[in-house]
Order: structure tokens, then sequence, then C-alpha cells
């Protein structure tokens, strides 16, 4: 299946504003090295969906860019994200509201993997079972940044929720691998409108986390405590990112009856290009579902290679 042109999207596609913004309130909380610029997310959502667009889905949600993009847009968001340290990040961006940062701020400071565990014990007396889940994964956040060595500190948080409206409500985050049904199963049915907007990852040498073990283990319990937890203790094998890709836009069909799909894709570690693949496989995984595919070149972003947006609408 050969991709048609490339639209002619008002936004500026360089490779230069696709670079995280360290100063974008809440989504400045944590950056994975290979995230999106949150404001470029929402102009690329808003050139190819519209004021239409209904919901963001996130199936590889990460650090949360995309979940941050959707609550500026006053957006449901839904998510699944693998890594219990990044889906507790991707959730508190997504769902957290000053009177969460407050809750933590009445508990002893969050400086190290021990005060967190103090803290996770103390929440469960401070608020309804959500609140708390929201609370946890924000203090999550929190003792990731102090295992970093770069503390935020609680009028950092507090200042950036002033600054947003409420989140959306209905938003949910899940920690599951999102190529297996299980990832799938909690989220609601959407019928039209929502954006598909995600970064598989790209190759063996993409960055991963890395937290340490303990905070894993932490923001696992929040999460199974939450019943959000559908993951596995160990990632699936990566099959490529063509192939990772159709598995999880099979998942995500059986949910979506009708959405725009945005995946990002660099070149691989060995220079491999594999959008033409992915859109092959894409096809074959789901028969008479793909229109209006293309590819939208962007630039260079990191050392792989050009920068590339794969679209489509599924119906």
């Amino acid at each position: 299946m050969s991709p048609s042109p490339s639209p002619s999207l008002s936004l500026p596609l360089d490779a230069e504003r696709y670079h995280p913004d360290p100063r974008e309130p809440v989504d400045r909380w944590f950056q994975t090295a290979s995230a999106s610029n949150v404001r470029t997310t929402m102009a690329v959502i808003t050139d190819l969906v519209g004021p239409s667009c209904s919901a963001v889905v996130d199936p590889f949600a990460g650090g949360g860019s995309s979940a941050t993009a959707a609550r500026l847009m006053n957006l449901p968001f839904f998510g699944i994200e693998i890594d219990p340290v990044l889906a507790c990040v991707s959730l508190a961006k997504s769902r957290a509201t000053v009177r969460h940062a407050r809750m933590l701020r009445r508990l002893p400071p969050i400086h190290d993997l021990k005060s967190l565990l103090s803290v996770l014990a103390m929440l469960p007396a401070c608020g309804s079972v959500d609140e708390v889940t929201v609370a946890s994964c924000l203090a999550v956040v929190l003792a990731l940044r102090a295992s970093r060595g770069t503390p935020l500190g609680y009028e950092e948080v507090t200042g950036d929720l002033a600054r947003h409206r409420p989140p959306a409500a209905t938003s949910r985050l899940v920690c599951a691998d999102a190529t297996a049904p299980a990832g799938w199963r909690d989220l609601p049915v959407l019928k039209e409108g929502a954006v598909l907007y995600t970064s598989p990852q790209f190759g063996r040498r993409s960055p991963l986390l890395g937290a340490p073990p303990r905070l894993t283990a932490s923001a696992r319990d929040v999460l199974a405590a939450a019943q959000a937890d559908h993951g596995r203790e160990a990632a699936p094998q990566d099959s490529g990112f063509a192939a990772t890709t159709a598995a999880m836009l099979r998942q995500a069909a059986a949910i979506i009856r009708r959405a725009t799909v945005v995946i990002e894709h660099e070149p691989d570690d060995d220079g491999h290009d594999a959008t033409e693949e992915a859109l092959e496989q894409i096809a074959a995984a789901l028969p008479g579902r793909v229109h209006d595919a293309r590819v939208i070149v962007c630039g260079q972003f990191t050392w792989r290679g050009p920068l590339s947006l794969i679209a489509f609408d599924l119906r």
C-alpha cells in the first residue's frame, strides 16, 4: 500500500518543534528523551482532526506528552503504558489537580524512596480511592525526580496545576502491553471523532527509563491498588516497529469505531525506515478499515534520521 501525498499542513513541521519544552507546565514534571512537544502535538491534532476531536488515545503513553496535550485541549485521555513508573507519570499528568498536590503537602516531604513509602502508606486515609490513586501517582513523580537529583517542589506542582482547568473526569490510563487484549479491556468503546496519537519504540536502542527497582515496585503497587495494572514484569519481546504497531492497532480497532490515527516513526538503529513496511502490515491487520493513508516527513529529530508521521483514517 503506497502512501498518498502529504497534505499541506498549516503548522511548521520542523523537527526542532518536536523537542519537548522544559518550561511547559505539568509536562515539565518529567519528560522522556524521546518525548514530543506538547504544543506541536496539539497543532497536529488540530490540523488532522479539527475541532470535532472527541478524545486522545495513546497506547504507548510514555511520559505523558499526549496526556498533557489532551488536558490542554480539554479532551478525555485514554492511555496504555507498560512501564509502571511512566504509567504513574502519565496518569498524574492527565488527572492531577491542585487538590491532589495539597493532599501531598500535608504529608512528609518526598526526598527519597523511603519517604515515598511513608507517604504512600499515609495517603489512603486522606481521601477517596480515586483521589488517593492520583495523589499516589503524583508522589511517584516526585520520587522519580528526587531519584535523579532534580527534586520538584510542591510549589512548582501546585502552580502548574493552578494554571490549567480541571482535567476531563473520564480520562483513564492502565499499565499494560498495548499489543495484548488485556490492555484495552477497561478502556471505553469510542465510536467516532477520537485521535490515536502515539509513538511506538523505534528500535532496540530507544531510550528506556531505568528507574530504581524499588520505585518501579512502588509504582506497580499504586496501580494494582487502583486496579489499573494489567501489565507484566518484563516488557514484550522486541518484534520490530511495524509488527508492534500493527499488533497494537489490531487491538485498538476492537474498541475504536472511527478515528484519525497518527503514528510517529523514526528509522531503526540500523537506519532502516519502516514506514512502507508499517503501512503494509497495518493494512493487512485492519482489512478495509484503513483510508487516506499518508506519510508526513517532518525532518531529522535525532541521530536515527527523519521523523515521519504515518497518518490515516480508521473506519
